[in-house]
């Protein structure tokens, strides 16, 4: 790895190679990690040539890096409210050289002002978090 790319990689993180197109995706060694679910998400979607695609609750990105990998999308879009995530998946963007097609946003999907903003899409995905009521990191707002 070069120092580049090495600078992108910070102590309590890792980079997992997704053994898709060289495609690696940079996590935190403790914490949140991408699951099957998301793996199986991507894989469900039908995504043609030239689609652009939409992931609500990005978390790191990880169904628009193996969107990337796997399919022709001409744009993939990605939102996520976490700065924390929206960070590694631009770091991972940067990585893997796909500036031109993946773009991760940070923002809340709840924002209908924000999502009118975008123009349309082919397919959108979702995979939010799982929690019981008033546990999540956004207790009752």
């Amino acid at each position: 790895m070069n120092n580049i790319k090495n600078n992108l990689l910070k102590s309590d993180e890792t980079l997992d190679d997704l053994q898709i197109k060289n495609i690696k995706i940079i996590q935190k060694s403790n914490g949140f990690r991408f699951g099957m679910d998301a793996v199986l998400l991507a894989n469900f979607a039908k995504v043609k040539k030239g689609m652009r695609v939409m992931d609500l609750c990005s978390g790191t990105g990880i169904i628009p890096f193996i969107l990337a990998g796997k399919t022709e999308a001409e744009k993939i879009f990605a939102i996520e409210i976490q700065e924390d995530m929206v960070e590694m998946g631009n770091r991972s963007i940067t990585y893997n050289n796909l500036e031109n097609k993946i773009n991760i946003i940070k923002g809340d999907i709840k924002n209908v002002k924000m999502l009118k903003n975008f123009d349309k899409f082919d397919i959108v995905t979702v995979n939010p978090p799982y929690k019981l009521k008033n546990s999540g990191l956004f207790e009752s707002r």
